[in-house]
Parts: C-alpha cells; structure tokens; sequence
C-alpha cells in the first residue's frame, strides 16, 4: 500500500471516530440519559417512601373519621335537646299546645333517616306519681259479700284489730260481719272511744294501756284545754287495745256420755277454700265452699249444742270430746245430729251455709281447749 493510500486511509477512520463522538455528546442524548436517570432514581425513591406513605394515610384516615363523629355527635345532641325543649313547651302549654307542638317537631323531621342517624327519645309522660298518704278522716265502708275483716282492714291500710275495736257490734265477733253493714273506718290504729260519763283522760289511758299525752296530741281529737270530756263525745286513742273476750253459748246440761273420749288427734271438718285465718280477732279459721257442703265431726265425742245461737253463730254445732277440747262448727245451713249423742270422727254432723252474721258461705271451725280458743292449724294434718 503506497503512503498515500495510508494515509488516506488513517484519515477516514479519523473522520469516523469524531462523528461518532459528536453523536454520542449530542445535547439530545445526553437529555435522554437525564430523563431516563431521574425515572430511575424516583422509581427507587418511591419503594422507600411506600412505609411512610402509609402511616400517613392511616393517620389521615383516623382523623377524618374523628372529625365526622364529632360533627355527628354534635347534631344529634342538638337534634336531642330540641325534642326536649318541645315535650316542655307541650307539658307547659296544655294538651292542644302540645299537639300542635308535636306537629311542628314532626314535620321538621326528615322522612327518613340512614339507621346510623336513628335516634330513641324519651316520650313525655303526662302522669303524676301520687304517693300514698295518710287519710285525714273517718270513713265508713259497706261490708260486701266475701268480704272479712281482714280483707277490709287490708284495703285500709289498718289492722283487724282497729276495725273491731272502733264497731262496737262486730267488737265481740269481728269475723261474723254481714253483707250491707256500716263500718266506721279510721285513719289510723287504735280504739274509738265513745265517752260516757265519769270517764277521764286518765282512765282512758288506762283502761287502753296508753298515754295520756298521746291522747291529747292525736289531730283527731277536740279536747278542752282543762281536759274535760264530754258524754258522747267520740275520741280516738292512738295504739290502744282492748282484752279479748272468749264468746260462750249455752252448754249441754244433759247425761254426759261416760265411754266417749276424743284421741287427741283432729281432721279436716270440711272441704274447700281457707278464707280466712287465725288472729287476735278471729280464734277460728273458715273454710269456703258451696251451701250444702258435708261439715264432719273432727274427732270423736258427743254433741254438748245443736241449734241457734244469738251471737252471729247462726245454725252452730259444738262437740264435747272430753278430754279438755271442743270443737265449734259455725253458719251452717242444716243439722244431722242432736245434743247429746255420740259421733265419731268424721261422721257427718251438719251442712254448710252462711247464716247468722256471715259474708258468704263458710265453715267457721273453732278449736278450744279448757274454754280458750286455740289456732285449729296447730292441730290439724
């Protein structure tokens, strides 16, 4: 190859490795690789912002829905307090206010409301709540048919006892009451006193187990300033009481059967419902069924009464058992035996009915031992 050629030919590589460099430093290719290094470096720096980038939109998140119960809670206690303030007016304002005010809330209510904004108010309750107080008088009450004592003195709000020791016709028999009697009702516990002559505040307080001062401080009371009584006057003694009088009837005076003797040991006199119990007032108990029902002797013995009583007893049978008791069946409407003969225990004696002073039909059973009526539950099965 002649120099020349050589030469030539160095020149030409010379040309191709200087436009090869021009291309590569071109202002075009160089913003490409920019470009390109920024989109790289900002994809890398996005992977490690991810973990920020999440606390943060977590944090947001939490705040917003704070924000949102906030501003909820808000309206609702508005929405509260304004229902309120209506049921007031309402109350205030008479029943044609508080309709008409009722109207205006309800309209002011939207239709319908998402179940999260559902709200329960209290609905105003126009009721007063009258407590119990005590009476300020004496009434008087018209015996009913079931009615006893003690039922009458329950619905009262006074004891048995009160009610027997202020009638004095059912004092000696309370339990004998009859449909259509008056009773005096008093406010409160005690006797009811009416005054006769040579009677005293100290006598009363006696005679009642009372003080004298309790007497004169009762409100019921008119009373002089010197103390004096006046004849008929009627007084209430506060917490007084009176003995229990045992109620007797005539006794069988015929031959004394001498090979009859009780066990000791009683049964039921009769069937059905236990009306009415054992108390101060009323040393028997009754038992409740149809007119006719069978009345049994409760143990063996003889019959020492059969027949009427003026007591309140009515039709009354009484069986000696000698051995200290007697028994007592009481109101009934029929009688099979006669004074002095023997039965036996649970032979029937007589049959159910309501007379004398009673409510309704009933076995008033009394059980006494040397004369003193005991309770009948202690001995019966």
């Amino acid at each position: 190859m002649s120099p020349a050629s050589c030469g030539a030919t160095a020149s030409s590589e010379t040309m191709e490795l200087q436009d090869d460099f021009t291309w590569r430093g071109h202002p075009v290719i160089h913003g490409l690789a920019r470009v390109a290094a920024w989109i790289w470096r900002w994809h890398d720096d996005q992977i490690g912002l991810r973990p920020l980038l999440g606390r943060l939109t977590s944090h947001a998140a939490l705040a917003l829905t704070l924000i949102l119960l906030v501003v909820f809670g808000s309206l609702q206690w508005d929405m509260s307090v304004r229902a309120s303030e209506a049921s007031n007016s309402a109350l205030s304002g008479g029943l044609v206010q508080s309709l008409s005010t009722s109207s205006a809330v309800l309209k002011a209510r939207p239709r319908s409301r998402p179940s999260s904004q559902a709200q329960i108010v209290r609905v105003a309750q126009p009721h007063t709540v009258i407590p119990e107080r005590p009476r300020l008088e004496i009434l008087t009450y018209v015996v009913q048919p079931g009615d006893t004592a003690e039922s009458i003195a329950e619905i009262f709000g006074i004891l048995p006892t009160t009610l027997m020791w202020s009638n004095p016709e059912i004092e000696k028999a309370p339990d004998l009451l009859r449909v259509g009697q008056v009773l005096t009702i008093l406010p409160i516990d005690g006797v009811y006193h009416t005054v006769e002559a040579g009677d005293t505040l100290e006598s009363l307080a006696e005679t009642y187990n009372v003080s004298v001062e309790s007497i004169i401080a009762c409100s019921f009371n008119t009373i002089a300033e010197n103390g004096d009584l006046v004849v008929e006057q009627k007084l209430i003694v506060p917490g007084g009481t009176k003995p229990y009088t045992t109620r007797e009837v005539t006794t069988y005076e015929g031959t004394t059967p001498v090979d009859v003797a009780g066990s000791g040991y009683f049964r039921w006199p009769a069937s059905g419902v236990l009306t009415q119990g054992y108390w101060y007032g009323h040393r028997a108990i009754d038992i409740g069924s149809d007119v006719g029902t069978a009345i049994f002797a409760a143990d063996d013995g003889y019959v020492s009464f059969a027949g009427w009583t003026d007591i309140g007893y009515g039709y009354l049978v009484v069986v000696d058992h000698a051995n200290g008791y007697k028994t007592y069946y009481a109101h009934l409407s029929n009688i099979f035996v006669f004074e002095g003969a023997e039965v036996q225990a649970g032979e029937v004696i007589a049959a159910m009915g309501s007379t004398g002073n009673s409510t309704g039909p009933h076995l008033h059973f009394e059980i006494r031992y040397d004369g003193y009526p005991t309770n009948p539950l202690i001995y019966l099965p």
